[in-house]
């Protein structure tokens, strides 16, 4: 199995958003409100991916077979002479969960990282979403808080988590 990393183009983003959807009602079936993840359209991301690379953000896939099998958004911000990455998405399709397809994956993401000059990253995760907080914990990210936050009528505790690059 080959997979590569790259920049969509913003022609792309839906089929990204599809690619998403699916990933994203699958990591939270029986975390979140089953009612509400299956409202979710397919182009739901869409003006999401969009707005946020209007915003000088950063969207990364991966592909296999000519098929997107993964995604990430990340954003970086700079004070003073510091760059920091705030990761917002990292979605596979549920089937390449678990064969290491999201480690390869995650090394590229820290790649583009550091070459866009971030010393740390932070990140937000549900506090019940034991896979993800072990494969964050698994790659260097420490937990920092944990926060309730109100969401399309849910209440969930969430996770912090940094990792510092230097």
């Amino acid at each position: 199995m080959i997979i590569t990393y790259r920049i969509p183009t913003l022609d792309e983003m839906k089929k990204v958003s599809e690619q998403i959807n699916r990933s994203y009602v699958s990591a939270y079936e029986g975390l979140m409100d089953h009612e509400y993840l299956s409202t979710l359209k397919t182009d739901h991301w869409e003006p999401v991916l969009k707005e946020s690379i209007r915003n000088g953000g950063t969207c990364l896939i991966a592909e296999c077979d000519d098929n997107i099998i993964g995604s990430t958004v990340f954003e970086t911000t700079t004070v003073g002479d510091k760059t920091h990455a705030q990761w917002h998405a990292f979605y596979l399709l549920p089937q390449y969960i678990g064969i290491g397809a999201g480690h390869s994956f995650y090394q590229s993401i820290e790649e583009e990282m550091i070459r866009q000059k971030c010393e740390s990253c932070t990140l937000e995760v549900l506090s019940s979403n034991e896979r993800a907080i072990k494969f964050y914990t698994n790659h260097g990210f420490k937990k920092t808080e944990t926060f309730e936050v109100e969401e399309n009528g849910m209440v969930l505790l969430c996770d912090k988590m940094m990792k510092d690059f230097r």
